[in-house]
């Protein structure tokens, strides 16, 4: 069982990075889209992972299953609930894993604020051929990612971000456009993450498509795809060759409410 949900947590993987303020990232944030600079204090809304119904129906014994799906309770500034539907009763750790993968998207449908993302690092900020790059080292010695490359092009977007630790190197790359509900901000369109791990690299792509609801905008459908690519030692018999291997899902999301308490009674009952 735990295969499957790390086959599933790979296809939905999205790096999050350790967090100070600085000058460029704010300008940044003020630029950018996001459904809370639009007065959304209460959300519910749904979502869905293409044939993932039938990934647990093949791979687990979980009885009948139907329409496995999530409810999302979301109440300003960072609370929120997520429900699984469609599975039978019991099965916590089957649903807690199934939380994971749907909660690391959340980030796609309410941003958290960037300006915040390096607290504890300290910040540098350089001109470069491309903009400016900040660079973002722990002085400390006490960070998972003890080193933050940030870089911004010359109009202020975010253009990359790249973290690198220990055996490991993970570049995020950033790509927006204005829509026409945005006001003239940037709305987030793609993110391609590049991850290399000794003589293992892997690409995960993540595109995103919007809805219209009220005037606000909210993703209505990420198709992420994961290409890795690996070398095989040569042998006696044969020669040193690669391997690549692709993967990908699709998550849908709909039936958006927004503040109409929905969210704020669900929390309240729940505590």
């Amino acid at each position: 069982m735990k295969n499957i949900f790390v086959l599933l947590l790979v296809a939905l993987s999205f790096t999050s990075f350790a967090q100070e303020k600085i000058e460029e990232l704010e300008q940044y944030e003020i630029r950018s889209y996001a459904p809370q600079k639009s007065g959304v204090k209460d959300l519910v809304f749904e979502a869905r992972i293409d044939n993932l119904t039938d990934i647990l129906q093949k791979n687990l014994s979980l009885g009948k299953l139907s329409d496995v799906s999530f409810k999302v309770y979301w109440l300003s500034p960072s609370q929120y609930q997520i429900e699984v539907h469609g599975l039978p009763k019991g099965f916590q750790e089957v649903k807690a894993d199934l939380i994971q993968l749907i909660k690391g998207k959340l980030e796609f449908v309410l941003p958290e604020s960037f300006s915040e993302k390096f607290k504890g690092y300290n910040l540098k900020a350089e001109p470069v051929a491309d903009g400016k790059l900040i660079r973002a080292i722990d002085q400390t010695y006490t960070m998972a990612v003890p080193e933050v490359n940030i870089l911004m092009d010359k109009a202020g977007a975010l253009k990359s971000v790249e973290t690198r630790a220990p055996m490991s190197v993970v570049k995020t790359e950033f790509f927006h456009s204005p829509k026409s509900w945005s006001n003239g901000k940037l709305v987030l369109d793609k993110i391609v993450l590049n991850t290399s791990q000794g003589a293992v690299k892997i690409t995960s792509t993540n595109d995103i498509e919007y809805q219209n609801v009220n005037g606000i905008g909210f993703p209505s459908k990420i198709t992420i795809k994961n290409v890795a690519e690996g070398k095989v030692p040569a042998t006696a018999k044969e020669k040193e060759k690669t391997v690549k291997n692709e993967s990908g899902t699709i998550i849908r999301f709909s039936k958006y409410e927004v503040n109409t308490g929905k969210a704020q009674r669900y929390i309240d009952a729940k505590k």
